[in-house]
């Protein structure tokens, strides 16, 4: 068995092309159709089922599979401790961050490291923070960047930054009621039963943290709008469609506010801390310590606080 055949099967599962995995792996369809189908002649069994679009696998492809994936990560494991044994920096490391996240975060951490470490390649994924962690414990990514408000199992965390959860409104759109403090802009979550609210869909953290909320604090609310994006729910919170609940770094993000208020939801600001998360089993190379090191440092100095703002 070598390395190759693992690599080449993942791909091919992951893409559901053999022509996209292909272009991944730098070499023809043609040549990549004809390992995996000498690879089943030597199994003697069927990896994936080709009758299907996408590419499907098929129960002995799903268990092959999962032995491919551990050893892959454990292959991994070893390259990166020979390199730091080495002193050959040289490898890839592979970030998951929210669609709208890595629009802020990466151009903070990117140009500091590949200054610092030209020969590790980076390559990147989106989505949501569901299909991020479905991608870091199938050992598609290294490191996902999340807010974080629950431990999961099997994954190790490292704290970088801290976020306060504001609310945003059209000016002038709540009413003197919906405030404990209008000096300092503090809502009365009480009150969020009265606005149509405008959110995430299912799957992002920060739906999952405004759902928390809501129990927590024994409140519904009326979800009028939901979206991918939190830029998108501010902008339609400035025409007075509802309200938002959205991280403090939204407001950087936008180029106009001027139709637009924050709040702080409480009397103690609300936050969550943005983690970078990674296997439990995952070994942490000088390179990697090194990039945690250089996200919690990029994020800090750059971060804009909204309490002054407000």
């Amino acid at each position: 068995m070598e390395i190759r055949q693992f690599m080449y099967v993942s791909m091919a599962a992951e893409c559901g092309s053999f022509t996209k995995a292909a272009e991944k792996l730098f070499i023809t369809q043609p040549a990549l159709s004809s390992y995996i189908s000498k690879l089943e002649e030597e199994l003697g069994i069927r990896l994936f089922d080709r009758s299907v679009t996408p590419l499907g696998l098929t129960y002995a492809g799903e268990k092959y599979l999962a032995y491919a994936k551990d050893i892959l990560r454990q292959a991994d494991g070893l390259e990166r401790e020979i390199r730091d044994i080495s002193n050959h920096l040289a490898g890839r490391l592979r970030l998951g961050f929210p669609s709208e996240r890595i629009v802020y975060m990466l151009p903070l951490i990117l140009p500091e490291f590949q200054k610092r470490y030209p020969g590790i390649r980076v390559e990147t994924m989106t989505g949501s923070g569901k299909r991020l962690m479905e991608a870091l414990l199938a050992g598609d990514a290294d490191f996902i960047l999340l807010p974080v408000w629950k431990k999961h199992r099997g994954v190790a965390q490292r704290r970088i930054s801290e976020e306060e959860l504001v609310l945003a409104a059209a000016r002038g759109y709540l009413k003197e009621e919906d405030l404990l403090d209008r000096e300092r802009k503090i809502f009365n979550w009480a009150r969020i039963e009265k606005y149509p609210l405008i959110t995430l869909k299912e799957g992002h953290v920060l739906r999952d943290s405004v759902d928390t909320l809501l129990r927590g604090s024994g409140k519904k609310a009326r979800v009028l709008l939901e979206f991918h994006s939190n830029m998108l729910a501010c902008r339609l919170a400035a025409q007075g469609l509802g309200v938002a609940v959205v991280p403090e770094i939204t407001p950087s993000m936008l180029a106009d506010t001027e139709n637009l208020e924050f709040y702080h939801l409480a009397e103690h600001p609300v936050t969550w801390e943005i983690h970078a998360l990674y296997r439990e089993e995952a070994y942490l190379g000088k390179v990697e310590e090194e990039f945690l090191k250089m996200a919690a440092r990029g994020l800090e100095w750059n971060k804009k606080k909204l309490l002054p703002a407000l």
